[in-house]
């Protein structure tokens, strides 16, 4: 179907990084999880999701921008990074269209599956989403361990390792099928202030400063598959936490939920408020 009369549609490879980031910004006021950011918050969000700014969209009504959606792809896989829509323009139909132009188009470039994750409370997105063909796959959950929960002992030192070998190393040893967020490949692009941590060389961490004050992001945890059940994972946490007493340990909700549950509890996180459901659409059909 056609656009609203009035909207066009524009590639986002057409405007600047600061301008996409004030577009996204006004996009998701008043959302769930607002996204205030600047032009350099975008870059280094983005430039590790693979964002294609030829098939990424940017909507306007006359000059002003109304819709943003976002596209990072790999292969035969394209995903949504970010969808909004200015509040003046919201329930008016022009997300189901917007969307399903975008579908098209990456159908067009040959691509053959396409993700996207949703808050699992924002029912209108996933009436939406799923009218459209999406179907969920899988919950996806968040963890944080407040600096509070006690300071354990440090049990090893840790070695500082290039976080590209850590991301190579999860492409080898690591869980198959991961979220877009926590693949190898999103991993391969996290360069400093991240720091990548080695535990005997046999257990590694990507840690890396968290946008909320007082915390520390954990990326990625993982032990080779040779050195698993010798406790190394609980030694790489309580090191970390030993590291940054001060600092809660966060993990954003991009973590199957049946992916280590108790692994999790038994080091003290807690789910955090916030969850999501990973969506997918067949694009071959």
């Amino acid at each position: 179907m056609p656009l609203p009369a009035g909207v066009v549609s524009h590639p986002a490879l057409a405007f600047t990084t600061s301008a996409l980031a004030e577009i996204m910004t006004a996009c998701f006021e008043g959302y769930v999880i607002p996204q205030a950011i600047n032009g350099e918050m975008f870059n280094a969000r983005f430039r590790r999701e693979t964002l294609d700014l030829r098939a990424s969209r940017v909507f306007t009504d006359g000059e002003h921008p109304v819709a943003l959606i976002l596209v990072a792809r790999r292969g035969w896989t394209a995903r949504i990074a970010a969808m909004g829509i200015v509040p003046s323009h919201r329930a008016r139909g022009l997300g189901r269209l917007a969307l399903g132009k975008v579908i098209e188009d990456l159908r067009k470039l040959g691509d053959r599956h396409l993700l996207l994750e949703v808050i699992d409370t924002n029912e209108p997105a996933v009436r939406l989403y799923r009218s459209l063909g999406f179907e969920s796959r899988r919950r996806l959950i968040g963890y944080r361990r407040a600096a509070t929960a006690g300071i354990p002992a440090a049990v090893a030192d840790l070695v500082e390792v290039d976080p590209l070998s850590i991301a190579r190393k999860l492409a080898e040893e690591g869980p198959a099928d991961l979220p877009w967020f926590l693949a190898p490949e999103t991993l391969a692009a996290i360069a400093a202030p991240a720091r990548g941590l080695s535990l005997e060389g046999t257990a590694f961490a990507i840690v890396e400063p968290a946008p909320q004050p007082g915390s520390l992001a954990l990326r990625t945890l993982f032990v080779n598959r040779d050195a698993r059940g010798r406790g190394l994972g609980q030694a790489m946490i309580s090191t970390v936490a030993a590291a940054h007493p001060q600092q809660d340990l966060l993990v954003t909700a991009n973590v199957p939920e049946d992916l280590a549950p108790g692994f999790m509890t038994r080091m003290g996180f807690e789910r955090t408020p916030i969850g999501q459901f990973e969506m997918v659409r067949n694009l071959a059909a």
